[in-house]
């Protein structure tokens, strides 16, 4: 009789652990890419990233760069390369709600109204910004997560909206 129990508690016990184990991954990845973009942020919020770009470089450019110093010296549980990034000036701008960078319909990554991943507009002293990061995560127990992606992973976000500083 405990044999017969046990087999009928342990698959919905075992689906539990790793939906908390899944989450639990998920969660703290999130976490590592909130702070790595938080402090790469940091350089664009003080003027010292806008100093360093160099004039012609395109905005393809300048993102790849600023991804260096967002997975600078970071150990990540997801591939650092494939991050995604929007650099906005929103100065002047009425309308601060940025576009999801996955398109709903088609459960990819935006095309319209723009390409996410490829927005660099240099902030200014005393400008409002927001930068947009995003990266695919994978999924171990897909039954587990029904809103993912089409490639069956899940996506990781981190949104930092700031003031630059007056800097000259």
């Amino acid at each position: 009789m405990t044999a017969v129990e046990f087999g009928l508690i342990a698959m919905p016990f075992l689906c539990l652990v790793a939906a908390i184990v899944e989450t639990a991954l998920a969660f703290f990845a999130g976490q590592i890419l909130d702070n790595a973009v938080s402090n790469a942020a940091r350089q664009l919020y003080t003027g010292q990233f806008q100093a360093a770009r160099p004039a012609n470089a395109s905005a393809k450019e300048t993102l790849a760069t600023f991804g260096e110093a967002i997975c600078k010296s970071r150990v990540t549980l997801f591939d650092c390369r494939s991050v995604k990034i929007d650099v906005l000036n929103m100065t002047g701008k009425t309308n601060y709600a940025p576009p999801s960078p996955i398109d709903a319909t088609s459960r990819t990554w935006r095309e319209k109204p723009t390409k996410f991943g490829e927005q660099y507009e240099n902030p200014g002293s005393n400008d409002i910004v927001l930068v947009q990061a995003a990266v695919e995560f994978p999924v171990f127990f897909s039954f587990l997560n029904p809103g993912t992606l089409a490639n069956g992973k899940r996506v990781l976000q981190s949104t930092v909206a700031f003031r630059t500083e007056p800097y000259q």
